[in-house]
């Protein structure tokens, strides 16, 4: 039985069980001014009354729902129905622009993800296919040569300067291949890097857009390391003299899938594009 001297007074380890809380938590509500014990005149001890039941009740119900210590101590020293509502219709509002932010996020994850199981279809046979592609935006992160392991270094050094999220994961790193040169690694040399999404451009940065022109290009894709790309362009201008088409553009690596995504190399998804002039080609959505 509760310890009740006739006028409705609680002892803190009464309290705390009638809650479910900690004692230290009620003497943190004591201490922050919601909780106004009295004292037994006969031993010292903090006895509580109903009235902080009352405000225990409304303590949790309001932290329930998001107010914080602070708001409910406020709302408690000016308990009136005029600041109950303002209360309420500001926290629903702020309630309003979290699902917003939520809902942003969720749908830049889910851009992510479609971009990652599109990459998963890509036909990684061997088979060069023609498509006809329009105009696309990507963000430029540098140009000139850059090696390989330099590439994360470029890409802090460009987000320290951007208002906006450079997104990887689920994105392209693209490369500008030169093919007139070779790397110290055995690969082209890179004459630009970009990031590249069909449904995360939104969130880059304007101030370094890069547009890929529209028109008719070749798509080569593979899985494993980069190394295969300085064999299969061989291929691709082949394939070029056999169907009298004509290399109108640089080869780029669109990096479907990479070292962002997976420390596995074998899992690696790369596919090699080169606008051409000649022949009529299929479109690609």
């Amino acid at each position: 039985m509760p310890y009740m001297s006739g006028k409705g007074l609680f002892k803190i380890g009464e309290l705390s069980k009638l809650f479910n809380i900690g004692v230290d938590s009620i003497r943190y509500y004591e201490k922050a001014g919601l909780l106004h014990p009295v004292r037994d005149q006969e031993n010292n001890y903090r006895l509580y009354t109903l009235d902080d039941i009352r405000t225990m009740n409304t303590v949790r119900e309001l932290l329930s729902i998001g107010f914080t210590t602070r708001e409910i101590l406020n709302f408690e020293k000016d308990r009136n129905l005029k600041h109950v509502t303002a209360m309420l219709e500001r926290e629903s509002s702020l309630i309003d622009e979290k699902i917003g932010e939520l809902t942003r996020i969720r749908n830049n994850i889910n851009a992510r993800l479609r971009s990652i199981n599109e990459a998963f279809n890509l036909d990684t046979s061997g088979t060069i296919h023609e498509f006809d592609l329009p105009v696309r935006n990507g963000l430029l992160i540098s140009e000139g040569e850059m090696p390989d392991n330099e590439i994360n270094y470029r890409l802090a050094k460009f987000r320290s300067g951007s208002s906006k999220n450079v997104t990887t994961i689920g994105a392209c790193d693209c490369y500008l291949l030169d093919t007139d040169r070779i790397g110290d690694h055995g690969d082209f040399a890179t004459k630009a890097i970009f990031f590249y999404s069909g449904y995360l451009n939104s969130d880059w940065n304007p101030d370094a857009a890069f547009t890929l022109e529209a028109g008719k290009y070749l798509s080569l894709c593979y899985r494993g390391p980069f190394s295969q790309t300085v064999n299969l362009y061989p291929e691709m201008l082949q394939y070029c003299k056999e169907h009298h088409l004509k290399q109108a553009g640089d080869l780029i690596e669109f990096c479907h899938i990479d070292r962002y995504e997976t420390s596995d190399v074998n899992e690696y998804l790369t596919e090699l594009q080169m606008r051409v002039t000649g022949s009529y080609l299929n479109y690609r959505r």
